[in-house]
């Protein structure tokens, strides 16, 4: 169990709850459990310091722009105990730091920017563009373990080193292998009619004739369940996670009803056979819900019924389609249904962290003003974001999921991966099944705990000396002690 923080706040009484839920989540990245007390305090937030207790100081501008739909504009780079943050609300002080990083870790936790921007792309997404980290360059950058490093440093220096055990089964931290089953057959009308028409008698590719035919020969043979590289791409990832101790989180599709879902039965002989292959190999089955669920409950209770049904399984983990996200309603829905872990929380046209974070949280709804009881592991980088958006071949694409990992691991944090079941299709993902195996190596290192959304997660709050969502809960909802 991690030490207890004592911690007392002086701060707008609109605010107490927002700054327990900060305060807390920081602290648990910082490597503490809290308790919120009224005096006796480890450590103070609050305009002004009290004597014994380490001191965070509370802008008085903060609460007033966090309740606007603006952003705010005092960012720079300050440092403090050594160490360098990302300063959005400063104050005026001798003592460091000189910047109120609560406030700053709750515009990024409550996704304030989000809720106040209303421009978003053609599938209603919020883009990096329009971030603040985006403006600056720097969705690499997991600025909230920043302020957690702030915070840990300021508590060395009051009250000494505390030696902390590794937070994720005996490993610093944590890498997740997702993978989107959006489809499960490549043998479609519509593909057979560009293999046929388009690539074989029109030669849109401009190949000769004898690669003509050799494609088209390859695709017919795609018909046979054995040959399709949806198929094989499912068997050859979970035979490569196997070989290193990895368990994923497989996140299959229920339904849908746009154009963009390609959907399949999960009474289907291969839906039966991929979720039986899963379920035996112990892998975390998930939902993956169609294009339009992300603000439709009643179709995400249908989808979730559906896949429990097919599954066997309790389902834990989901990740809407394209990564169509609405706040809150989303995470509304989401938790209503039972869920414990989304991984939504990405930009579908750059890797990164979306909201700069890189451990798992509990979202705060603005509107309603709690804590919701789903956690997030916002994805750190995804293989369509790299192929097809950023347009990068497979050797620069494992440079940047290396690269990831790395400012995961040295944060204690977790990362978060998406491979489709693509990955060895030669045809359209050509070297994208060395990208997969590449990264799958690098994860399992020694770094990283291996393990998939929901037991990921479940870790690092029991790291926390939480028995459950509702214990952490509880923390954030409490009354200060005496």
């Amino acid at each position: 169990m991690l030490p207890e923080l004592r911690i007392s706040i002086d701060c707008d009484a609109a605010f107490r709850q927002p700054t327990q839920y900060t305060l807390a989540t920081l602290a648990l990245i910082a490597g503490r459990r809290v308790r919120f007390v009224s005096r006796g305090a480890d450590l103070h937030y609050g305009p002004s310091s009290i004597p014994g207790a380490a001191w965070l100081p509370a802008s008085s501008a903060a609460p007033t722009l966090l309740r606007r739909e603006s952003a705010p504009t005092e960012v720079q780079d300050l440092e403090a105990f050594g160490r360098r943050f990302l300063s959005l609300f400063p104050v005026s002080t001798d003592t460091a730091p000189a910047s109120d990083i609560v406030a700053a870790t709750f515009f990024f936790l409550s996704l304030h920017e989000e809720w106040t921007t209303a421009r978003r792309d053609q599938f209603g997404r919020f883009q990096s563009a329009d971030s603040l980290l985006g403006k600056r360059g720097e969705v690499d950058r997991p600025v909230v373990a920043e302020y957690a490093r702030v915070l840990a440093a300021l508590l060395e220096q009051q009250q000494g080193a505390v030696s902390i055990e590794p937070r994720f089964a005996g490993r610093s931290a944590a890498a997740v292998m997702t993978h989107d089953i959006d489809y499960l057959s490549k043998f479609t009308p519509g593909l057979l009619f560009r293999e046929l028409v388009k690539n074989f008698l029109f030669n849109r590719r401009h190949v000769s004739t004898a690669d003509r035919a050799r494609r088209l020969r390859e695709y017919l043979a795609y018909a046979r369940r054995r040959q399709d590289p949806y198929i094989v791409s499912i068997t050859r990832m979970l035979e490569i996670e196997q070989r290193h101790g990895i368990i994923g989180s497989w996140l299959f599709k229920a339904g849908g009803s746009d154009k963009r879902d390609v959907t399949y039965s999960l009474e289907s002989q291969r839906a039966r056979d991929a979720l039986a292959l899963l379920r035996e190999a112990g892998q975390d089955i998930g939902l993956h819900p169609s294009f339009h669920a992300h603000t439709d409950a009643a179709m995400l209770a249908r989808e979730a019924a559906r896949l429990r049904k097919a599954a066997g399984t309790e389902l834990r983990s989901i990740r809407q389609h394209y990564l169509r996200f609405v706040y809150p309603l989303t995470w509304r829905q989401q938790s209503a249904e039972g869920f414990f872990a989304d991984s939504t929380l990405g930009f579908a046209e750059q890797e990164g962290f979306r909201n700069g974070v890189c451990h798992p949280f509990l979202p705060w709804d603005l509107e309603a003003g709690e804590a919701l009881s789903i956690w997030e592991l916002p994805l750190t980088v995804m293989d369509g974001t790299l192929a097809h958006y950023r347009g990068l071949d497979p050797a620069t694409s494992s440079a940047r999921i290396s690269r990831l990992l790395e400012v995961v691991a040295g944060q204690e944090g977790v990362a978060v991966l998406l491979f489709h079941n693509t990955s060895y299709d030669v045809h359209d993902f050509p070297g994208w099944g060395g990208v997969f195996e590449r990264a799958a190596e690098e994860m399992s290192d020694g770094r990283f705990m291996t393990d998939s959304l929901h037991s990921v997660t479940l870790e690092w709050l029991r790291s926390g000396g939480y028995a459950s969502t509702g214990e952490f809960l509880q923390v954030i909802n409490s009354v200060p002690t005496e």
